[in-house]
């Protein structure tokens, strides 16, 4: 089973919580929706192993490789 994770952060460096980040692994791959926690960190599985968009707070964050280990960091 591959993880892999994506951190979500203020302006201000502070940790972004409750925000939702969506993987969007493409039209017959499915998508997955979650909302970071209170550091910001939010943990997806990527059974697999495939590559797919991230979207942060509604916003397109580009297309990622998802791989096992993988971390993703963001700023809004």
């Amino acid at each position: 089973m591959n993880q892999f994770s994506v951190r979500v952060i203020y302006e201000n460096r502070k940790p972004a919580k409750d925000i939702g980040v969506m993987i969007d692994y493409g039209l017959f791959g499915g998508s997955e929706k979650k909302r970071t926690h209170s550091d910001g960190w939010v943990e997806f599985q990527n059974y697999e192993n495939k590559s797919g968009y991230i979207w942060v707070n509604g916003h397109k964050m580009g297309n990622h490789s998802l791989e096992n280990g993988k971390t993703y960091s963001f700023t809004i």
